[in-house]
């Protein structure tokens, strides 16, 4: 049986680690002489779009904002999209089926994370560098209590196939302020490589192709908070909030966007 893989791309570091393969312009040939070489064949890559948290609105197939790889590949004949609003990803594995949730939440029971934990996939990073931290933090967020970011329900509408539906989205959010709220990514990588749970395929000039098993990488962000609940950020959102939680009694909604 194939493996499958949850992944996220970065072109600037596919260049610098496959220089030799981009004298092809095609850049859908490229990418999938990457594949072929990896051995890769059932593929679910990320496609996000955000316009449904900005706007209130999106669609099946909405195109990709995160770099023309994914909006060329998310074209192709062979590849469909999952649900989520948000945070979409095509594929060209026959066996997912697409489902509308009119209540639905990020990362959840539902979503497409789930499925894969369910089904041993694994995560992959195409030519991503250090300061790269993907949305499988996320993921392993809805196995601990997180007190650095809090639940926000977004309405707004999804199209698919001409129709119109409803979507109650929940998502986790960093705070409404202008303190620096952000992830520790370059000490979180490094970890998870240092340990193994990272598994480096390729590595030049700063980037990787690097793979992980989701149950072993949501196991390894669950210890590490178990030891200090703000392992995953950054030291100065983790010292602007170990300030304010002395004050208040949570880093929540009701204290930032009341």
């Amino acid at each position: 049986m194939n493996k499958k893989y949850l992944c996220h791309v970065d072109f600037l570091g596919l260049y610098n680690i496959f220089n030799d393969k981009f004298n092809n312009k095609n850049l859908k040939n490229v990418f999938n002489e990457i594949l072929e070489e990896l051995e890769i064949e059932i593929l679910y890559l990320a496609t996000f779009n955000y316009d449904f948290l900005k706007i209130g609105k999106t669609k099946y197939g909405a195109n990709s904002q995160l770099n023309e790889i994914t909006r060329l590949i998310q074209k192709q004949k062979n590849y469909n999209h999952t649900f989520d609003p948000v945070f979409s990803f095509c594929t060209n594995d026959k066996d997912y089926k697409f489902k509308i949730i009119k209540n639905f939440e990020s990362f959840g029971k539902d979503s497409l994370y789930q499925y894969a934990l369910k089904n041993n996939m694994e995560y992959l990073n195409l030519g991503t560098n250090l300061n790269f931290i993907s949305t499988a933090i996320h993921y392993a967020e809805k196995f601990f209590n997180v007190n650095y970011r809090y639940e926000k329900t977004f309405v707004g509408n999804y199209k698919y196939k001409n129709k119109n539906n409803n979507i109650i989205y929940k998502h986790t959010v960093w705070p409404m302020t202008k303190k620096f709220c952000n992830y520790d990514a370059k000490k979180i990588n490094k970890d998870l490589i240092k340990d193994g749970v990272w598994k480096v395929l390729k590595f030049k000039n700063g980037f990787y192709v690097k793979k992980a098993n989701i149950k072993l990488f949501n196991n390894y962000i669950k210890k590490k908070v178990k030891k200090d609940p703000f392992y995953p950020v950054h030291k100065k959102t983790k010292a602007w909030m170990t300030k304010f939680l002395k004050e208040n009694k949570q880093i929540s909604m009701k204290n930032f966007e009341s």
